[in-house]
């Protein structure tokens, strides 16, 4: 299927994922377009990714799951070497989804007002989030009374009010990752971890409440990126990370980190 107006050019993911690595694709929304081209992509999606399409308002929010189902698609389809159209998608019992029968291609899917992110690996331990940073939510210390620990609340307040929504932003997703990563979305509460710095920058997860048996993230990445988006990532430490930017003014090819 011809893909150009939505990606600037195929995805090639020659020898990306490599084994034990993580490959992370941030796609621009392009909200100019979402009138006119909607039509071409709705034969990508399946008959529940269209149902849930078709209930989405207002306009714009359905457009950002749109652009967030095909590029989803696409990119797995050509891990997959399948038809972006063929892929099945299923969920566990806490609600992950899931490749029908592709079990070792392993991913975590993010959208918000500015962006898509697409993280894919070879490692069932990935989780991302992405957030846009402009313009700032008013009521965001209300959220965060609400969903953090009190050690977050209390590193939110250290910071001067110029930097305290910047602040709320990286802990958030870095929690929403964490929370993926696991695989429990939801279903565990986000002031169960809380995250800091250390001097030398490194991120470091404190979980009150480990879930029993599950594998967790050990290695973390927050930063702002490609305009205005701030990211978060969670995987296991030891995995090289690229970063692949598709569109936008910073469209750039693979970046390294790790």
């Amino acid at each position: 299927m011809d893909d150009v107006s939505l990606l600037p050019q195929p995805i090639d993911p020659q020898g990306l994922p490599a084994h034990n690595a993580v490959a992370v694709y941030l796609l621009e929304l392009d909200h100019s377009a979402s009138r006119d081209s909607p039509q071409r992509y709705l034969p990508l999606l399946a008959a529940l990714e269209l149902a849930n399409w078709q209930k989405i308002r207002p306009v714009q929010r359905q457009w950002q799951y749109l652009q967030s189902r095909v590029l989803q698609r696409l990119v797995l389809g050509a891990y997959a070497e399948c038809d972006p159209r063929a892929l099945t998608f299923l969920c566990d019992k806490w609600g992950r989804p899931t490749l029908a029968e592709h079990a070792d291609l392993h991913f975590s899917l993010s959208h918000c007002a500015s962006h898509v992110a697409l993280a894919v690996g070879s490692d069932s331990v990935l989780g991302v989030d992405v957030e846009t940073v402009v313009p700032v939510r008013p009521s965001f210390m209300h959220i965060a009374s609400q969903f953090f620990h009190p050690e977050d609340l209390a590193q939110l307040m250290e910071v001067s009010e110029e930097q305290r929504y910047g602040r709320f932003l990286e802990q958030w997703t870095l929690k929403e990752a964490y929370l993926k990563a696991l695989g429990l979305g939801m279903h565990k509460p986000m002031a169960d971890c809380r995250f800091e710095r250390t001097p030398a920058g490194l991120i470091v997860a404190h979980d009150r409440a480990p879930a029993p048996g599950v594998a967790a993230p050990t290695a973390f990445i927050a930063q702002r990126r490609m305009r205005g988006c701030q990211l978060a990532l969670a995987y296991r430490y030891g995995r090289p990370v690229r970063f692949r930017y598709l569109n936008g003014d910073s469209a750039l090819p693979w970046q390294q980190t790790g």
